[in-house]
C-alpha cells in the first residue's frame, strides 16, 4: 500500500518533527486522521487481553486520502526466485526472505518474511505490506518516532566523542548513512506481584564494660508482605532482534503510546511480531518479580548482614497489549568478529552500542606520542649538555 498525495500524487511519509504525513515533493502535510486504514475486528492476542485492544471504526470519519491499495500479491520466497540477500538489510537468515514487487515501479523488493514496512531501493518508494498486520498481527498501540536522521546525527556524534580509537567503519557518516530507523513489535505487560519474603538480619554492637569489652551479637528474623503493580512491562517480541540490547535502550515513555494508525508507518521499516505474548510472558514475569523483590529488599534497613533465606512471589493479573517502539539499528559485521550492534531509542535518542578498537588506529596514536615524547626528551638532554660545556 502506497500513500500519495492529494496535491501532485508523490509519496507521503511520516515526519516526526510535525506529527503528520508530508510530500517530499510539493511539501503539502496532512493530518493521520484524514485518511482512513481498512476496518479490521479486534482481536484477543490472550485471554488476558487489555481492554484498549478494542478499536472503534466509526463510519462518519474524514474522508480517505488518495491511497494506492496495490493489492500486493502474495510474497514469494526470495530462493525460488533467485534472491540470496535482502534489499533493505531486514535480515541475513536466507530462509526468511521473501519477495514483493514495489506497486509504484513493479521492482523486485526483497525482505525478511516478518517486514510490515520498508521502502524500494530502486525508486525510494515507502511500502507498507498491509496483509502483515491484519487480524491477530495488528498492533494496538505505537509510540511514534520523535528523533529524526538530522537529530540522531548528533547524537551519534556526542557518543563517539570519548572513543577516539573507533574504526572508521564506525564514523558518522557511515553509519548515520546505513542505520535503520525501525518500529519494532513489543508485548507489554501489565503484572501484578504478591508475595512474602523472609530474611536473617545480624547486628553487631561493642561497648565497654569495665576492663571488658562487650560484644553482643543480634540475629533478627525478618518478614515482609505485600503486593505491586507493574504497568507496561516491556518485551522485545522478535527473535531478530536481541533482547539485551532492546532492555538497555529503555525505558520509553508510555504515556506517549496511541492507538495503532498504519499512517505513522511511511518511510520507515517495521516488523510484526514473531513470538507471541505466552511465548514472552515469563520474561515480564521474571522483570517484575525482580522488582518487587528489590523493592521489599529494600525495606529491611539497619542490620549490618542481610541474607535472603525464602522467596515466595506469585504474579497474577497478566494481561498484554501488542505495540510498536521506535528505534534505530545497525548491525556492523567489524573484523570477522560476531556482529556489534547500534541501537538508538526513537523516542528519547538513548544510545547503546559495542564500539570496536581500531587497533592500528590506537597503536599509530601512542607510537607518535611516543616519537614526540623521545623527540622532546632528547631536545631537552642536548639543551642540558650545552648548558653543563
Amino acid at each position: 500500500m502506497e500513500y500519495k498525495c492529494r496535491n501532485c500524487g508523490g509519496e507521503l511519509h511520516y515526519e516526526p518533527s510535525i506529527d503528520k504525513l508530508k510530500c517530499d515533493f510539493c511539501g503539502s502535510t496532512y493530518d493521520l486522521s484524514e485518511y482512513e486504514t481498512q476496518p479490521d475486528l479486534p482481536v484477543d492476542h490472550d485471554h488476558h487481553h487489555d481492554h484498549d485492544h478494542h478499536h472503534d471504526h466509526s463510519a462518519d470519519q474524514i474522508p480517505a486520502l488518495d491511497l494506492l491499495h496495490s493489492d500486493m500479491e502474495e510474497p514469494r520466497k526470495a530462493s525460488e526466485a533467485g534472491f540470496a540477500k535482502a534489499t533493505d538489510d531486514s535480515t541475513e537468515i536466507q530462509e526468511d526472505l521473501v519477495v514483493y514487487s514495489c506497486p509504484h515501479c513493479g521492482a523486485e523488493v526483497v525482505t525478511d518474511k516478518d517486514t510490515v514496512a520498508t521502502t524500494c531501493v530502486f525508486c525510494g518508494t515507502p511500502m507498507v505490506i498491509d496483509t502483515q498486520i491484519k487480524g491477530q498481527f495488528k498492533p494496538d498501540k505505537v509510540i511514534p518516532f520523535t528523533v529524526d536522521k538530522k537529530k540522531i546525527e548528533e547524537i551519534y556524534e556526542n557518543y563517539i566523542k570519548d572513543k577516539p580509537f573507533y574504526p572508521p567503519e564506525y564514523s558518522k557518516a557511515n553509519v548515520i548513512e546505513k542505520i535503520k530507523a525501525i518500529y519494532l513489535p513489543f508485548w507489554l505487560f501489565d503484572v501484578n506481584m504478591t508475595g512474602e519474603l523472609h530474611a536473617s538480619g545480624e547486628h553487631t554492637t561493642t561497648i565497654p564494660y569495665g576492663e571488658w569489652i562487650v560484644t553482643n551479637h543480634y540475629v533478627y528474623d525478618i518478614l515482609r508482605a505485600g503486593n505491586q503493580k507493574y504497568h507496561k512491562v516491556p518485551v522485545i517480541a522478535s527473535t531478530k532482534t536481541p533482547k539485551d540490547a532492546m532492555d538497555s535502550i529503555e525505558p520509553f515513555d508510555y504515556s506517549c503510546l496511541v492507538p495503532y494508525n498504519s499512517g505513522y508507518l511511511p518511510g520507515y521499516m517495521a516488523q510484526r511480531y514473531d513470538r507471541d505474548a505466552s511465548q514472552t510472558a515469563e520474561f515480564s514475569k521474571g522483570r517484575a518479580e525482580n522488582s518487587f523483590q528489590s523493592a521489599m529488599m529494600s525495606t529491611m534497613t539497619g542490620y549490618q548482614g542481610l541474607h535472603l533465606t525464602s522467596s515466595n512471589i506469585r504474579p497474577s493479573d497478566i494481561k498484554s497489549t501488542y505495540a510498536l517502539l521506535p528505534a534505530y539499528l545497525l548491525f556492523m559485521d567489524y573484523d570477522n568478529d560476531e556482529d556489534k550492534l547500534i541501537a538508538i531509542n526513537g523516542q528519547t535518542g538513548k544510545v547503546v552500542g559495542n564500539i570496536p578498537v581500531d587497533k592500528h588506529k590506537r597503536n599509530r596514536y601512542f607510537l607518535r606520542w611516543f616519537l614526540i615524547f623521545c623527540v622532546i626528551f632528547i631536545a631537552l638532554t642536548l639543551v642540558l649538555i650545552l648548558m653543563i660545556d
